[in-house]
This record gives C-alpha cells, structure tokens and sequence, in this order.
C-alpha cells in the first residue's frame, strides 16, 4: 500500500517535470491571426517553423543572451522586459534549433505552404504556387515570465518583397480569450513599430 501512495505521488510529479515548454495549442496564435485579417487575402502560413532566435533576438533588441542598450541610443525595449526573466527565457528556448513544422489542424481555414523561407518567391516557387501573393511566417509561441506571457514571431512575406515589419507578438490569457499585450517590432528594419 505505501508503495502505491508513492507511486501516485511520484506520477504527477514526473508529469510536470517532463512537460513540454511549448504551448500544446495554437489558440493565442489563431485569435491573433483572426485580428490580423487584412483584406481576406493572407491565406497561406508557410510550413516551417521561423527559428525561436529570430523572436528572441527582436525581443531582447540584439543577438545573443546579453542585453545592451548604449548610453547615446535611445532604449526601445519593451516594457516586459525583466532580465532575470529574459535569461530563463533565452536559456530554455535559444538552444532548440530542431526544424519544426506546421500540421494544417493547427490554422483552420490556412493552407500550409512547403518549402523554406529563403527560397519563397523564387521563380520554382511562382511555379509552384501560381496564385499565392503572400505567406505568414510563424514562429513556436514560448511562455514568458512563469508563463504569464506567450510571444512568438510574425511576418507576411510577399511576392513584391515589400511588406509589414518583421515582429514578435506578446500575448496573454484575460478572462478565457488571448489578448494581444505588445507587437514588438523589428529593431534591425526600417519602419519599425
């Protein structure tokens, strides 16, 4: 009988311990996405998922683990930035550089496009994909701050290269529907947010 009290004890635990750091629903991303409805013409998400550094690097306002703002810039950090909590962030998160993909049951309504980024709007993928003018580019969402927070990365990329600023986009859970808290634009563009 002791033995058995121990081992429900011990399974919850194991449980907790070995829980995934990402979100096991992409609820936050697709309220996001229903916000971001511009003209009912961004139907395509591409497959791949944008490497977590890229929301990283935008939230942190440079590369790398360190946090600098020079003494004659201006300081464009956000104003949830907590360094004890960008170093748990950038901790868990930075390593993970296992290519991930999309699964179409997580956008309803999006078709999920193949191929990498890097080769979006080539003339392989005009043949390919005749029709489509513009692909959003996503990101995994990583908790922030004890999980109060989710963030992940935002793009349209479109076949006249010009478009919204790259973004990492923070969210938070407020009576039962996601709400976004800040877009953070990119600090290494021009016409930032």
């Amino acid at each position: 009988m002791k033995k058995l009290k121990n081992i429900l004890i011990l399974i919850p635990m194991i449980s907790i311990s070995c829980s995934s750091p990402y979100l096991t629903s992409y609820e936050p991303i697709n309220d996001f996405l229903e916000l971001e409805k511009k003209n009912g013409n961004v139907h395509y998400i591409l497959k791949a998922k944008e490497n977590n550094n890229q929301v990283l690097r935008i939230f942190n306002r440079g590369e790398e683990s360190e946090h600098i703002v020079y003494s004659n810039e201006i300081d464009h950090t956000s104003k949830l930035f907590n360094e004890k909590q960008w170093k748990k962030l950038y901790k868990k998160y930075s390593q993970d550089t296992i290519k991930k993909y999309w699964k179409a049951e997580d956008f309803p309504g999006y078709e999920l496009i193949e191929g990498s980024r890097s080769l979006l709007f080539s003339s392989k993928f005009s043949n390919q994909y005749p029709n489509v003018e513009n692909v959003i580019i996503l990101s995994e969402p990583l908790y922030y701050n004890n999980r109060k927070y989710i963030m992940f990365f935002y793009h349209i990329d479109n076949n006249n290269f010009v478009g919204d600023t790259q973004m990492a986009v923070v969210m938070r859970k407020e009576n039962k529907k996601w709400i976004v808290v800040e877009k953070i634009g990119d600090y290494n563009c021009s016409g930032c947010l």
